[in-house]
């Protein structure tokens, strides 16, 4: 007679889920490594042109899994902030220049502006910059591939400002906006596990911040509030 099995969720804590990701992750990272170093080689060695081409798209292949699967791996890492003042003229420069890294092919589509004069941000810089590649990401992986998206920075009542703003008139989503990345592992699909606006939400909390998300009948708005310098 074989014993009754449980459902894994109810007997395995999260946190160990999460301590087997980031193990299984940089297990598989460092197999890729491996067979990059043999592809390598082998490309030292080639003399064939059509054998050099062949390795070089082998390598960006590598590459770019193992990009993902550390990605994946991140988002399980808990969140740890080492806040430091910033200006925020310089925190949008910086934005504007990661967002165009990130995604060279809709760069132009997405529009960075911001109307701080003097203020000064206490955040963990590079956790933000991520935060807001992940509401990006999320709004071109989700968006019709065309429209406008407007990242804009601003004080509003005392209160440091980004806001994300993509024209949608009509839209039906499972779930409303409002508790979008509230939920990890929500919306796990082909190359999106669910955790990129999960993992934004936690990084604002953490500084000090908050994050919104809502519809306005003629776009959706996702609103980042971040701590000034006191």
């Amino acid at each position: 007679m074989n014993p009754p099995l449980q459902p894994i969720e109810s007997v395995v804590p999260l946190e160990r889920v999460a301590k087997f990701v980031r193990q299984l992750t940089h297990d598989v990272r460092n197999g890729l490594s491996a067979i990059d170093l043999e592809t390598a080689f082998i490309a030292e060695i080639a003399e064939d042109e059509e054998v050099l081409v062949e390795t070089r798209k082998l390598r960006e292949m590598i590459a770019e899994t193992a990009k993902m699967l550390r990605a994946v791996s991140q988002h399980f890492q808990s969140v740890s902030i080492h806040a430091i003042p910033w200006a925020a003229a310089t925190v949008m420069e910086e934005l504007r220049k990661r967002l165009q890294t990130e995604f060279p092919e809709d760069a132009g589509r997405i529009a960075v502006e911001h109307y701080f004069a003097a203020e000064t941000l206490r955040i963990d810089l590079l956790q933000t910059l991520g935060a807001v590649v992940a509401i990006v990401r999320n709004a071109l992986e989700f968006g019709d591939g065309t429209a406008p998206l407007r990242l804009t920075g601003e004080m509003r009542d005392g209160v440091a400002v980004l806001e994300l703003s993509e024209p949608k008139t009509a839209f039906e989503p499972d779930l409303p906006p409002e508790q979008w990345g509230t939920l990890p592992l929500y919306s796990t699909r082909p190359g999106g596990y669910g955790l990129g606006l999960y993992q934004a939400r936690q990084i604002t909390q953490a500084q000090g911040g908050g994050m919104e998300i809502q519809w306005t009948g003629q776009a959706l708005v996702t609103r980042m509030t971040l701590p000034l310098e006191e």
